[in-house]
């Protein structure tokens, strides 16, 4: 997460302001925690996660919309 995606993210810039002020092994492991709590509430509420700070509700919806099409069809 912190050196293969590109892209903006919480959990990343979460990660990279903790990296500054420690090792690369306490930042490793700090990410991997975060992403598993997000993980079990993910699988608790069945919801969808979106880590982009700046989208909209629009957005976050949209990309629901198609999960849930795609979770259906693969069960039909």
């Amino acid at each position: 997460m912190l050196t293969r995606y590109k892209g903006r993210d919480k959990v990343k810039g979460c990660g990279q302001l903790i990296a500054k002020g420690s090792c690369h092994r306490k930042t490793w492991v700090a990410v991997a925690r975060k992403l598993a709590v997000i993980m079990h509430a993910l699988w608790s509420d069945r919801t969808f996660y979106v880590g982009d700070a700046a989208a909209t509700a629009t957005d976050t919806a949209q990309r629901a919309h198609g999960k849930v099409r795609k979770l259906m069809g693969a069960h039909r």
